[in-house]
C-alpha cells in the first residue's frame, strides 16, 4: 500500500512539474489588470441612479484604476429589502476595491457585502479628509469602510491598501450626487 502510494505521488508530482500546474504566492492571489473586463463606471452609476429611489454618487476615481464590474442587486428580505448598487475598480497594484451603495441597514449590508454572516460590531473608525468612517469586519482579512449620508450607506470592501481605501473615500465622499431625470 504505501509503494501504491510513492508510485501514485511520483506521478503527480511529475504531471505538476511537466505542465507548471501549480504557482506558490506566499502573499495571496494577485490580479492581473490587463486581462480582467472593463465597464465604464460613470456611465453605469448614472443608469443604477435612475432605477433605484435613493441618491447614487459617481465617485473620480485616479485615471489609472480600471473599473472592471457593476451591477445592481437586491439586499435584505421582507421590509427590509432594497437594492446596493455596486462598482469595482482593479487598481495599479493588482488590487481590488468595491463601492457599494444602498439604503439597507447596516446590520443587513456589511453581511451581504462580506459574503455571510459576520459580526456587525464596529473594529474603529478611520478619519478621512474629516469625515469618520466606520469600519467592518469584512470577507476574510478584508476590511469594510461604511459612511451613512442622506439615508443611503456607502460601504468599501476589498483587498486594497489603506491608502487606496483613503482614495476611493475620498472620492465618494466628495462626489455629488447623480441627478434623477
Amino acid at each position: 500500500m504505501v509503494l501504491s502510494l510513492v508510485v501514485l505521488l511520483a506521478i503527480i508530482g511529475a504531471i505538476v512539474w511537466l505542465t507548471q500546474g501549480c504557482e506558490f504566492s506566499p502573499s495571496g492571489p494577485t490580479v492581473d489588470p490587463s486581462s480582467a473586463p472593463t465597464v465604464d463606471a460613470s456611465k453605469e452609476l448614472t443608469s443604477a441612479a435612475r432605477r433605484v429611489d435613493y441618491p447614487v454618487r459617481v465617485p473620480g476615481v485616479p485615471a489609472d484604476w480600471r473599473s472592471n464590474s457593476s451591477n445592481t442587486m437586491p439586499v435584505g428580505e421582507g421590509a427590509q429589502r432594497t437594492t446596493a448598487v455596486r462598482v469595482g475598480w482593479i487598481t495599479p497594484g493588482g488590487k481590488y476595491l468595491r463601492l457599494s451603495q444602498s439604503k439597507a441597514p447596516i446590520d443587513v449590508l456589511v453581511p451581504f457585502e462580506a459574503g455571510g454572516s459576520v459580526s456587525t460590531v464596529s473594529t474603529g473608525s478611520v478619519d478621512v479628509s474629516g469625515t469618520t468612517w466606520t469600519k467592518y469586519r469584512g470577507r476574510g482579512d478584508e476590511p469594510s469602510w461604511v459612511l451613512p449620508v442622506d439615508g443611503v450607506h456607502l460601504l468599501i470592501t476589498g483587498s486594497g491598501t489603506e491608502d487606496e481605501f483613503r482614495t476611493l473615500a475620498t472620492a465618494v465622499q466628495s462626489a455629488t450626487p447623480v441627478p434623477r431625470s
